[in-house]
């Protein structure tokens, strides 16, 4: 039997990789659980959009948002309520509260300290330092979402060896994805087909630059990146390269639908899992052959060199690549969902030794 109270924080945050992760792994769980399990999800006031759950119990807790929410909020409704564990699914877990289970999804912050520059960054990267520190040594398990992170982080925190389990990402959610019928009037200059596309963030391990440099060296075929933001280092955006700026996840679906590729040439990924909805989607992959990609995508996808601009996309993507259901196969929420019930199961029995 499970006593686990769930960090709903990702409930109040804006969609991205982890979030996501937290949330489809989180409506799977609800599927497995048993009946005499006790599970519930904390999670702060301004929470919205909370799935419809049917085996997990809502709790809304506190005043507080954000990261204070979760480090005092949080940790104080698990000092009230000794019998639950903490289960922590975005990298970070409350300092002061007795030891659960955290998810740790890559550590970047340790591996590549040249990624953050800013001021800003720098901060951040010395935050969840401290908590890849704090997780290693003072959680009684932890999650991670590929072998190639599960190496990093018994690599740079040795202390983590033999608390570590992977539960990785899954892509079925992307069956929910409705194609906007009207994206061309939107996005007229695109041609079903004839453009390659990327959706990108200013991180660095995104490595956007890469998309400006090759296409340089293609000016005949046309790019498309979508995005909030994007890091140009001081390079000018080449004219065939088309900033769409946001996109809502409508056009998102229909962009990946008629381009001629998806491209992700990023540095650095614990998982990657933009590249795989994208092949669930129906779209070839280009992506780096750096970190965990090769291992989610196996021999699915066409591999560039991330820190190599002399490339022919026409000639990569006329090269053959393995059925795209040889890497899809391997993942889904419901497999994940077994494996963290099977890990929250056996640190219930630790504990009750």
């Amino acid at each position: 039997m499970l006593n686990v109270a769930i960090n709903g924080k990702f409930l109040a945050d804006r969609m991205q990789g982890i979030v996501r992760y937290a949330r489809e792994l989180v409506c799977a769980l609800d599927e497995v659980l048993d009946a005499r399990d006790y599970v519930e999800i904390v999670v702060p006031p301004e929470a919205q959009d909370i799935p419809a759950f049917t085996n997990i119990r809502v709790v809304r807790y506190g005043r507080r948002s954000g990261i204070a929410w979760e480090q005092l909020d949080f940790a104080q409704y698990l000092l009230r309520h000794p019998r639950l564990t903490a289960l922590n699914l975005c990298n970070v877990a409350p300092l002061f509260s007795r030891p659960g289970i955290t998810a740790v999804h890559d550590v970047m912050y340790r591996a590549c300290p040249e990624f953050y520059t800013s001021a800003r960054n720098r901060l951040s990267r010395a935050w969840h330092c401290i908590q890849y520190a704090f997780v290693a040594r003072r959680e009684k398990a932890i999650l991670t979402v590929s072998e190639y992170s599960k190496e990093q982080i018994e690599r740079y925190y040795p202390y983590a060896h033999g608390k570590v389990s992977v539960v990785p990402n899954a892509w079925q959610h992307v069956r929910t994805y409705v194609a906007a019928d009207d994206w061309r009037d939107r996005f007229a200059q695109l041609e079903p087909g004839n453009y390659l596309f990327s959706i990108a963030t200013l991180a660095r391990n995104k490595n956007v630059r890469w998309i400006y440099e090759v296409a340089e060296r293609n000016p005949r075929l046309s790019f498309a990146i979508a995005g909030m933001r994007y890091e140009s280092d001081d390079i000018g955006c080449p004219p065939n390269v088309h900033l769409l700026g946001f996109v809502s996840d409508a056009d998102a679906c229909a962009l990946i639908h008629n381009c001629r590729a998806f491209l992700f040439p990023s540095l650095y990924e614990g998982f990657g899992l933009p590249p795989l909805e994208a092949l669930a989607l129906g779209a070839p992959v280009v992506c780096a052959d750096a970190t965990s990609l090769p291992e989610v995508m196996g021999p699915c996808a066409h591999y560039v060199d991330p820190n190599s601009y002399n490339v022919d996309l026409e000639a990569l993507l006329a090269e053959p690549v393995a059925p795209a259901q040889e890497a899809l196969s391997r993942y889904s929420w419901e497999g994940s969902a077994n494996l963290l019930y099977d890990d929250l199961k056996s640190c219930g029995r630790e504990e009750r030794r």
